[in-house]
């Protein structure tokens, strides 16, 4: 799969046995239908963070989704502070950007929590990456095992 906003192969890191398409060259990620609320469960989080109903009122540019093609809606997520997410209409996946998944996190994670472990395990899996393009352990992208 590729990135929608840098173009590059999205790479798949299993976090709690919760596959995640990460892209090493902007830090974006990519969540399956379902997965969001997968990983706001397993860090304890609330279902209505993860919610994503709400409409997008942005100019920002609609990308095209990895998954399926289908331009994807601009939706908010989060109560305190609303990070604008990519929504697909048609496979229900969710794109965020780079810091989208800390703010969304943080209105929901005890303040005292120093590090959003999602994040955490991303850096830790990559960072001995040379050139940040380093291959998921299992070495493949989901492209490649298709």
């Amino acid at each position: 799969m590729k990135c929608p906003r840098c173009k590059s192969d999205l790479i798949v890191v299993e976090y709690h046995d919760i596959e995640l398409d990460w892209c090493p060259s902007c830090e974006g990620l990519w969540f399956d239908s379902g997965e969001m609320e997968l990983v706001a469960a397993q860090m304890g989080g609330c279902a209505s963070t993860t919610d994503s109903t709400r409409k997008a009122h942005t100019d920002e540019e609609r990308l095209k989704c990895p998954e399926c093609n289908k331009k994807m809606d601009k939706r908010l997520l989060g109560d305190i502070v609303p990070v604008i997410a990519d929504v697909c209409p048609a496979c229900d996946g969710l794109w965020l950007d780079r810091g989208e998944l800390e703010q969304v996190v943080d209105q929901q994670q005890d303040p005292a929590a120093a590090v959003n472990p999602v994040i955490e395990h991303l850096r830790d899996t990559f960072r001995a990456a040379p050139d940040n393009h380093a291959k998921a352990p299992e070495g493949q992208s989901r492209q490649a095992r298709k």
